[in-house]
């Protein structure tokens, strides 16, 4: 996976190599996958992570394992606070909604105040063929039925072309150490139904399914 990920930044992402840039860094599988990638890497980057405080103490203990990987690769880190249910409430929409705004305008505003040019987020494969599900399921128009961009404005997603997967056996090979949020296993939201009871059929069915997806986005 590293010489698939070193090719595709070569030729999608060669701007890293001048740009002062961030990586948004959950503690989970993905987040931890990317920054061990771009660890290979001499680029100038920061790390910035999200505290939402919507799981308690494993809320804090996320925040804890990124402060202490960090502080012992000497990576900068900015750890971003936020009252997301109470903000949510005053707002009248989903946690999830709420949670999205804010990290993605906290990231914006980082990269405003420290003259930081992108934020590179661990989205792959599996989340942009969830997203093309949630909007076809929402009955979206021809111009939802797609996954998520790879370049969006000043967000990088220098993931997008690996699946699930892959990130997973990187992780076992390369003895990664991450966060597993007990949230990710619940069927209560709609993304989280797709990925453990909708997307595993899919692949059942055809086992080249994700292959074919990622054949039909760049058509």
């Amino acid at each position: 996976m590293l010489i698939k990920f070193t090719k595709h930044i070569q030729s999608h992402f060669s701007f890293l190599q001048r740009d002062k840039f961030y990586i948004a860094v959950s503690g989970g599988i993905d987040s931890m996958v990317l920054l061990h990638l771009f660890q290979h890497f001499q680029f100038s980057f920061g790390v910035l992570h999200c505290n939402f405080k919507l799981r308690g103490e494993e809320s804090d203990a996320d925040m804890r394992f990124i402060h202490d990987y960090c502080e012992e690769n000497n990576i900068q880190l900015r750890i971003g606070f936020f009252e997301t249910e109470m903000i949510a409430k005053e707002l009248k929409e989903s946690i999830q909604v709420t949670a999205r705004k804010l990290r993605y305008n906290w990231f914006y505003e980082q990269m405003e105040e420290n003259d930081v040019q992108f934020v590179a987020t661990a989205h792959h494969l599996d989340d942009s063929l969830e997203t093309f599900l949630i909007n076809l399921s929402r009955g979206t128009g021809i111009d939802g039925l797609t996954g998520i961009p790879e370049i969006n404005d000043q967000i990088i997603r220098p993931l997008l072309p690996f699946s699930r997967e892959e990130i997973e056996q990187y992780a076992k090979v390369n003895n990664i150490q991450w966060r597993e949020d007990a949230s990710n296993a619940t069927t209560k939201y709609l993304r989280n139904k797709l990925r453990h009871d909708v997307v595993p059929i899919l692949k059942e069915i055809n086992p080249e399914f994700l292959s074919s997806f990622q054949k039909l986005l760049v058509i």
